[in-house]
C-alpha cells in the first residue's frame, strides 16, 4: 500500500507540474515592421514560341514570322528602376537572327522611346546578334505581352527592324 500511495503522491505532483506550464494565455501579437524601401524584384522569365511580324532593312533583309522568345519585366525599386526584356529567335529568310530589345525605366504597358539624353528618361535599346546596336520606339498594348516597334541600328551598320511583336505571355 505504502508503494501504491507513493506512486500516486508522484503522478500527482507530476499533473500538478504539467498544469502550471503553458496552457495559460498567449503572448500579445506584434506586427513586423514593414521596410520603407521596397527591395527590387525580378520577374520570372516567361519563354516558347511567339509568332512575329518584324520586317528588317539593311544589313539583314527580310521578314521574321515565327520565333523563339523570352520575356522578364524586371520590376525596381522605383517605376524609372523597372526593365523589360526582350529576345527573339527566328529565321529571316534562311539564316537564323537574334533580337534583343531592353526598355529601361518600364513601368507597365504604354509607349517608351529614348529622347537622345542620356539618364533624362526611359530608354529603348535594341541589338542585332550581339553586334550591331541602335535605338528604338515600342509600344506594349495591355496587359503587356505584345505590341509593335520601331528601331533604328545605327552601330556599327546602318538598319531598321519594324512590326509587330510577342511574347509567349504576359511579363509580372
Amino acid at each position: 500500500m505504502r508503494l501504491l500511495t507513493a506512486l500516486l503522491a508522484v503522478l500527482l505532483a507530476g499533473t500538478a507540474t504539467l498544469a502550471a506550464c503553458g496552457d495559460g494565455p498567449d503572448p500579445p501579437v506584434t506586427p513586423t515592421e514593414l521596410p520603407t524601401t521596397p527591395e527590387p524584384v525580378s520577374g520570372l522569365p516567361i519563354l516558347g514560341p511567339a509568332l512575329q511580324d518584324l520586317q528588317f532593312e539593311g544589313a539583314v533583309q527580310g521578314r521574321m514570322t515565327d520565333s523563339s522568345a523570352t520575356c522578364v519585366w524586371i520590376h525596381g525599386t522605383t517605376p524609372d528602376k523597372g526593365r523589360l526584356q526582350l529576345t527573339v529567335d527566328g529565321l529571316v529568310g534562311n539564316e537564323r537572327h537574334h533580337i534583343r530589345v531592353s526598355v529601361s525605366g518600364y513601368s507597365g504597358p504604354g509607349s517608351y522611346d529614348w529622347d537622345g539624353v542620356p539618364g533624362s528618361g526611359p530608354e529603348v535599346t535594341i541589338e542585332l546578334d550581339s553586334k550591331v546596336t541602335g535605338h528604338a520606339t515600342i509600344n506594349v498594348d495591355s496587359p503587356g505581352g505584345s505590341g509593335d516597334i520601331d528601331g533604328t541600328l545605327t552601330t556599327p551598320t546602318i538598319g531598321r527592324v519594324s512590326g509587330t511583336w510577342e511574347c509567349p505571355g504576359v511579363p509580372r
